[in-house]
């Protein structure tokens, strides 16, 4: 009995003491692992931007466009500055209702002027194609333009000082034994009038005032010439004429036949802008500021503005 009783409290004391006992002492009971689930993180999406489209200009409408080109290069001349606003353009119809062109140190084919403005009337109509692929704006009917030109005294001497211009003045015959061949008394050859230089002197009242130096002759026979012009300027079939030319050769004598080409020479030169297909001028009024400049105004009509050298 006595026995008994010590197995049990030695059974009690340590049970008592087994949570103080080291692990291995312990019975080792297994643990199932658990798996805590993780926090999902967002995947990364591709962003979707949206559609980009090329402006099909061949539809396009503007309230008012305005373009401002220095030094422009054409087809047919040069400015030193052009700025064009066109108002309700619409491409897809090839619509506009107006124009307006201001054109600075314009220099085009046969024709100088320190500053155009021209600004067309009414509704017009337009090639969208040639504008587009050939820079040339080409009404389907030619459009009708109020017109103002200013040319300054040095914009025409620097128009008259041209190689181009000095080579329209010129005259050569190549008939041996002609007429103009014996207007110095030589025997036979080829007759020429070069002229070298040229100056333009604006007057009151609308006169001109003109100096032209060169050579008339043949060949070797040719003799210096110094010719003064004075001349009268007035609007003529719509354009500036220089017409009741005299010839002034201050003591120096020029034969009847060579002061009248010399004199249709430089009356000539008015006519050069004439020729242009691409706007029919009609000028209405001329004023003359004496050693300055003229202005002229009238209206045009306007059947294409180039923009472009092809």
């Amino acid at each position: 009995m006595h026995k008994l009783i010590k197995t049990l409290a030695l059974t009690l004391c340590l049970s008592s003491l087994s949570p103080l006992l080291p692990v291995s002492a312990q019975e080792q009971v297994p643990v199932q692992q658990m798996q805590v689930p993780m926090p999902q993180q967002a995947m990364p999406q591709a962003l979707s931007a949206p559609t980009l489209s090329f402006v099909d200009i061949n539809s396009g409408r503007f309230g008012k466009l305005e373009i401002d080109m220095q030094d422009g290069q054409f087809l047919r001349g040069a400015c030193d500055n052009i700025h064009l606003t066109a108002r309700n353009l619409d491409l897809n119809l090839g619509e506009l209702k107006s124009l307006d062109v201001e054109v600075k140190g314009g220099n085009m084919e046969d024709f100088i002027v320190d500053k155009l403005s021209l600004t067309t009337q009414g509704a017009l109509k337009f090639d969208t194609g040639l504008l587009l692929n050939q820079k040339v704006l080409q009404f389907t009917s030619p459009a009708t333009a109020q017109v103002t030109a200013l040319v300054s005294q040095d914009s025409l001497n620097k128009y008259l000082k041209a190689p181009s211009t000095l080579d329209k003045l010129s005259y050569t015959v190549t008939k041996k034994g002609g007429m103009l061949a014996g207007l110095l008394g030589a025997a036979g050859g080829n007759f020429g009038l070069t002229v070298t230089g040229a100056s333009v002197t604006l007057g009151r009242n609308n006169k001109v005032s003109m100096t032209a130096e060169g050579k008339a002759g043949i060949g070797q026979l040719a003799v210096p010439i110094a010719a003064q012009l004075e001349s009268q300027l007035s609007i003529q079939d719509g354009w500036v004429q220089l017409g009741d030319t005299k010839l002034m050769t201050a003591g120096q004598e020029i034969s009847p036949q060579l002061s009248e080409i010399l004199v249709k020479k430089i009356n000539g030169l008015s006519n050069l802008g004439t020729k242009s297909d691409d706007i029919h001028f009609s000028f209405t009024d001329l004023k003359v500021t004496s050693g300055k400049q003229l202005v002229v105004t009238g209206t045009a009509q306007v059947n294409r503005l180039r923009f472009g050298r092809n």
